[in-house]
């Protein structure tokens, strides 16, 4: 019974055996030869550059000499004609491979041979794909390529420029309030750099911001150091495999945009909006570079990336030309999807790309004092320290970010973490001698005397700083601040040389005038070229807001370094007097009008627009008792008061003139009011 199983079991293990496939069908690889298989060719001409080769194994994977295979071509473009492979049937050589050459048709597309044994029905069949493109196929990569990278960039630049108005006021209060530890600046860096999308751009934010005199060097080290961190945040997003949905998304945001009533939600709108322009670009960059998959001159160029020294270099150039580290990571990562690059390539060109992102703060800080220059090679010195410690151990930190993301096809992912992985170390490496790092860095650039090279400077508005408008506002406003302290200034000294009969005062007037007509260009200057760039409307009325307040101080100014030099300029020629009543009314005008000045500024710093309800009615109280001083004066001139009767023209004049202030001051409260969107409340102009 035991003979009788042990033969039937036999024979059906016989009978599997005969039906196994004893040869396998395999594309070759050769180390000196680039697609030596010949698969995944593209070609502009009849007949392919190499010849399709099949190499032909047993189950040992001993090559089998003279097995005999058949080729068939089973996929041509529609309408395609004079297409052949050259020999149907194809012996293999001592080797085990078969060589075979095929003509492309008259038409473009995806030409498919099918490969098969002619001995042994069961093997594995394999399939040789060919791209056939027009001589001009070159021309359209570009165009892809140019087009799809012009749409990413776009994308990330409505992202951007989205977030951070959606985000408004809360960048500066968080960089403000947040930067009196380095942990508590590490978080606002890493939240700021969320919301702007870019290191880049926060590294020109600080400059600024030191260069202004809002906040010091030493704080804005543990920002340079979360700004970096955060700006992995973009490059994970990037790595999110989701380009197949991303005109989804482009639809998804044009719809808030266009169906919104409130300007937040329009800005979020738009940041959805260009995070799927982002997508779309990197899918069409993907599809545009599909035929320099087997481009033999492309690939050798990528493979040369792989020494550390030129991806570092490739990275550094590049980053520095296009000023954003997030969007060379997003084209590293796009690139990388097709199969161009490795993770060990990658690794040198995001080292490169952490250098190249500290050149736009550098730039910003060109014209900027020392302070400034400070932050930016704090920022670009941090980014080489770093350089200068993975370089040297890249095949470590592959095995390590392939460790964290074990999963190989997952590319984009794993550049993802290199990038982040960078980041973190990189803190966890400086922050901790963050005082050690801001006293070498005050060694190397030292504090010097800045030389006088024009004769008004600006303290808070910086050029550089133009791509977000809730910062770039807040500093137009802290400098037209300073604008209303020099006309105050100013107008403080206007009854000096009346008083005095002294014109030495009218060379510190012409000063004062100059510097506010100086202070007031250039903050229109800047609120065009930031109102420019972002087309919001609200960031828009606040930037006509601030250009108004600064018009109206400047005529206040001309009142007083105009008219009211006109009238000394007369006076001191003459023996006339004021009388000691008529000197206590002037300067009691000048006083108020002075306070409705500090009145309208503070409504213009906080925006606490029920006090301009309290300005008005001074306002019509200041009139009142001016026309009151106004009487005053003519009942000394009917008392026969000599002293008034030689003032008289000059001292009305003067009433007349500081009651034009008082409006000017006024006005400043009103149109704040009137552009307020949440209390429209109409005043009529004073």
């Amino acid at each position: 019974m035991k003979l009788r199983l042990f033969i039937f079991l036999s024979a059906i293990l016989f009978a599997f055996n005969l039906n196994a496939t004893s040869v396998k069908l395999i594309k070759p690889v050769h180390p000196d030869h680039f697609s030596y298989s010949g698969d995944n060719q593209t070609q502009k001409t009849k007949s392919l550059s190499q010849p399709i080769r099949v190499l032909v194994t047993d189950n040992n994977g001993n090559p089998i000499q003279g097995h005999e295979l058949v080729f068939i071509c089973i996929t041509y473009p529609k309408d395609a004609d004079n297409y052949c492979v050259d020999r149907k049937y194809v012996c293999t050589d001592s080797t085990g491979i078969a060589t075979n050459h095929f003509q492309l048709g008259d038409k473009e597309g995806v030409y498919e041979i099918l490969v098969g044994s002619n001995e042994d029905c069961d093997a594995e069949k394999i399939v040789y794909t060919i791209n056939a493109r027009k001589p001009t196929w070159i021309i359209f990569l570009i165009i892809g390529l140019l087009g799809g990278l012009a749409l990413f960039l776009f994308g990330m630049d409505i992202l951007s420029k989205g977030m951070q108005a959606a985000a408004g006021s809360k960048m500066r209060n968080i960089i403000s309030k947040f930067t009196n530890n380095r942990f508590a600046a590490l978080f606002a860096g890493i939240i700021v750099t969320i919301l702007v999308q870019s290191s880049s751009a926060t590294s020109v934010m600080l400059v600024g911001f030191v260069e202004a005199g809002l906040i010091g060097f030493a704080q804005t080290l543990g920002m340079l150091l979360g700004a970096g961190i955060g700006t992995t945040v973009t490059a994970q997003l990037i790595a999110l495999k989701i380009t197949d949905y991303a005109l989804l998304i482009v639809a998804a945001g044009f719809i808030v945009t266009l169906i919104s009533k409130s300007s937040k939600y329009t800005n979020i709108g738009k940041s959805i909006l260009g995070f799927g322009l982002l997508f779309f670009g990197m899918y069409i960059m993907s599809e545009a570079m599909y035929p320099l998959r087997s481009h033999e001159g492309f690939l050798n160029i990528l493979i040369k990336l792989e020494n550390p020294f030129i991806g570092i270099l490739v990275g550094f150039v590049f980053t520095a030309l296009i000023q954003s580290s997030a969007a060379t990571i997003g084209i590293i990562i796009t690139i990388a999807s097709q199969g161009f690059l490795t993770i060990e390539a990658c690794i040198p060109l995001i080292l490169g790309t952490n250098i190249g992102t500290g050149m736009t703060a550098i730039l910003a800080s060109l014209n900027s004092g020392r302070e400034a220059k400070r932050v930016a090679f704090a920022h670009t010195f941090f980014k080489l320290i770093g350089v200068l410690i993975f370089a040297w151990w890249i095949p470590e930190y592959a095995d390590l970010v392939k460790l964290v993301s074990p999963n190989n096809a997952d590319v984009p992912r794993q550049i993802a973490n290199t990038h982040t992985i960078f980041s973190i170390a990189l803190t966890i490496l400086i922050l901790p001698f963050l005082g050690f790092f801001s006293k070498l860095i005050l060694l190397i650039i030292p504090k010097k005397p800045e030389k006088a090279n024009q004769k008004f400077k600006l303290k808070y508005i910086n050029s550089a700083i133009t791509s977000s408008p809730a910062i770039s506002l807040g500093l137009a406003k802290k400098e037209t601040e300073r604008m209303s302290h020099k006309v105050q200034k100013l107008l403080n000294l206007s009854l000096k040389p009346f008083f005095d009969k002294d014109i030495s005062h009218l060379d510190e007037w012409q000063k004062l005038e100059s510097e506010t007509d100086f202070l007031k260009e250039n903050i229109n200057n800047y609120l065009i070229s930031v109102s420019s760039q972002n087309s919001d409307k609200e960031s828009f009325n606040d930037a006509y807001q601030i250009m108004y307040v600064a018009k109206e101080l400047e005529m206040i100014g001309d009142i007083v370094n105009t008219n009211m030099r006109r009238q000394v300029e007369k006076w001191v020629k003459t023996d006339a007097q004021f009388s000691e009543e008529g000197k206590v009314e002037l300067e009691t005008i000048l006083e108020k009008s002075l306070k409705q000045i500090s009145r309208s500024i503070e409504v213009f710093n906080d925006l606490n627009l029920e006090k301009v309800v309290h300005i008005k009615k001074k306002f019509k109280k200041y009139s009142n008792l001016a026309e009151e001083y106004e009487m005053l004066h003519y009942e000394r001139l009917v008392s026969n008061n000599e002293i008034s009767k030689s003032s008289s023209q000059t001292h009305l004049e003067l009433l007349g003139l500081l009651k034009a202030v008082n409006r000017h001051a006024t006005n400043i409260s009103r149109i704040l009011l009137n552009w307020h969107k949440e209390k429209p409340i109409n005043i009529k102009k004073a």
